[in-house]
């Protein structure tokens, strides 16, 4: 079968919509869940990409909101996932992320398992012994100095069910026991196609290095996951390569017109939407480490926030006080006062 043509703003406004940064689906509910859920986890080694993500698609969001469902509802936890990757996700959820995250577990058993002759189990007795109540790198740097070590074992034990975050960040970071937090352990999950199937509905059409990259397997293992779900062949416009996607979504995606991409999207650096494609939306050689801007879904700008300012590249010589206005409203809702200030040459 002869692979159907779609045209960008076609594939940008479904995928836009699936995850709030277009329409008013999420807007409305008082829950950050099923936002949350609808954007595969939210990826965030420190909570301020969380909050951007969020207040990307949620006009009256605050930093507050999100930490009281993490720690106050707790409808909403934190912990390791695909690719040994910190992430916000659904507490219901949260099985199917801990199967994911098993994927690269092995790399952690094999590591430690060099570093000490305790068994996994016996690691496990070791930290409930050495932090019966919160854990933390620093309250276990005397007995494990090495901080690769300490690390791997948090998100061995997390990937496990045991542990989960509390609060602080980067190496501030303090964990808890699931069973004290939830009130139950987690158990993951055996399989993770249910995860495969929801990131190729929210973000299809993909490619198998799309789906590679976002869950950590290679491309060959890629390729048979997306072939469970009986994919078809999508020729998106611009691209040099097919792409691929579940049959019903395709359906779904012919009726997308081009009126629905209208409106400003602004997309912040390591948002759900970059991460997810290996080139898709990306600034050639810059990876995902730059936000976007969007009008009627085309990119008039790209951005990215560093220590002391953040720098706006503008694609579009008639728009730059509008870019200035929208990144600085994201910013605002995410709690973060930083100056914006033009590039004047594009980055090395």
């Amino acid at each position: 079968m002869p692979a159907r043509h779609v045209t960008r703003q076609q594939v940008f406004a479904r995928t836009a919509l699936e995850i709030g940064l277009l329409g008013e689906t999420f807007r409305t509910k008082r829950s950050l869940v099923p936002l949350v859920s609808a954007n595969c986890g939210i990826r965030c080694e420190r909570l301020d990409q969380a909050h951007l993500a969020l207040a990307a698609r949620l006009p009256q969001f605050r930093p507050e909101t999100l930490l009281r469902s993490l720690q106050e509802r707790r409808t909403l936890i934190r912990t390791w996932g695909p690719k040994g990757l910190l992430q916000v996700v659904p507490a219901a959820e949260a099985p199917l992320y801990l199967a994911a995250a098993g994927l690269s577990a092995a790399r952690w058993h094999r590591f430690l398992d060099t570093r000490s002759n305790l068994s996994s189990t016996a690691r496990l007795r070791l930290l409930k012994r050495l932090c019966p109540h919160d854990i933390s790198k620093d309250a276990l740097r005397d007995a494990i100095p090495d901080a690769t070590t300490r690390l791997f074992l948090l998100r061995e034990i997390a990937q496990q069910g045991h542990i989960v975050w509390k609060e602080g960040d980067g190496h501030q970071a303090v964990f808890t026991w699931v069973k004290e937090w939830l009130g139950k352990k987690l158990e993951p999950e055996r399989e993770f196609h249910g995860l495969v199937g929801r990131y190729l509905t929210t973000f299809g059409p993909v490619e198998a290095a799309d789906l590679a990259g976002w869950l950590g397997v290679t491309v060959a293992a890629a390729r048979k996951l997306m072939a469970k779900h009986r994919v078809v062949e999508v020729q998106v416009e611009g691209e040099p390569t097919v792409s691929f996607l579940k049959p019903a979504d395709l359906e779904m995606l012919l009726q997308v017109r081009k009126s629905q991409a209208r409106g400003w999207v602004v997309v912040p650096p390591g948002d759900p939407l970059l991460l997810a494609y290996k080139t898709r939306y990306h600034v050639e050689g810059e990876g995902d480490g730059r936000g976007l801007v969007f009008r009627d879904g085309h990119r008039v700008a790209s951005w990215v926030i560093s220590r002391d300012a953040v720098e706006v590249r503008f694609e579009e010589t008639n728009a730059h006080q509008r870019v200035v206005s929208r990144i600085e409203e994201v910013l605002e809702r995410a709690g973060i006062d930083l100056p914006i200030r033009e590039e004047t040459a594009a980055r090395p």
